[in-house]
């Protein structure tokens, strides 16, 4: 039997095929950040994909296993506020809320109340979420393995060490996580308080 023939190498990625495309017509505009914008953007999407697959199986997706493992971190008695997590984590603190609520129905975090604050509240990891998080530890980590399988240790330390030196630059700009108006979600209210805005100042009579 006939073995196949191995498939020769893609000659790009989907991010060339778009620096195409705009090369093709007639952009003469600096494309290099999209270059490396793009494919951080398509990666972390990918890998999301993959480190989705592997949390499915325990009733996890990424978002839920971030907020887990930021717990376990934090060492016995494994608690944080919910500020520290929605801005650790990049989350807004409705996103977050919600995402605490799944949490906590599932029986894997506990709010108790912050006996810093008499109006705070602590999030906590249960017995049953940090059993949880050791369980998935290992395979957690062979995924990520396998998703950084195409390169190298030399290129995976080089990696690192540039997207590092991003990561300071743009964490050191003043910036707060995303909330729903930043994001285009609530665009009415915002309409609202304009015409309230406006509302609010007398008209000058017509004489």
């Amino acid at each position: 039997m006939t073995k196949p023939m191995p498939q020769a190498p893609p000659e790009g990625d989907h991010v060339d095929h778009v620096l195409q495309e705009w090369r093709r017509l007639g952009s003469k505009r600096d494309l290099s950040p999209v270059a490396v914008v793009a494919r951080l953007g398509r990666a972390a999407s990918l890998l999301d994909r993959g480190l989705n697959e592997n949390f499915a199986p325990f009733g996890l997706n990424r978002n839920g296993w971030d907020v887990l493992a930021s717990l376990r971190r934090a060492g016995s008695p494994y608690r944080r506020t919910p500020t520290e997590l929605y801005r650790s984590l990049m989350r807004t603190s409705g996103a977050m809320t919600h995402l605490l609520d799944s949490l906590e129905q599932a029986g894997l975090v506990e709010r108790t109340p912050d006996p810093n604050d008499r109006r705070g509240t602590l999030v906590g990891l249960s017995r049953k979420g940090r059993t949880l998080v050791d369980r998935i530890g290992s395979s957690h980590l062979a995924t990520e393995e396998r998703l950084l399988a195409a390169l190298t240790q030399s290129e995976r330390e080089q990696l690192a060490g540039l997207l590092r030196k991003l990561l300071i630059s743009l964490e050191e700009q003043p910036t707060e996580p995303p909330t729903q108006e930043r994001t285009g979600g609530s665009r009415r209210a915002s309409s609202q308080r304009r015409y309230k805005t406006a509302a609010a100042v007398p008209r000058r009579r017509v004489r």
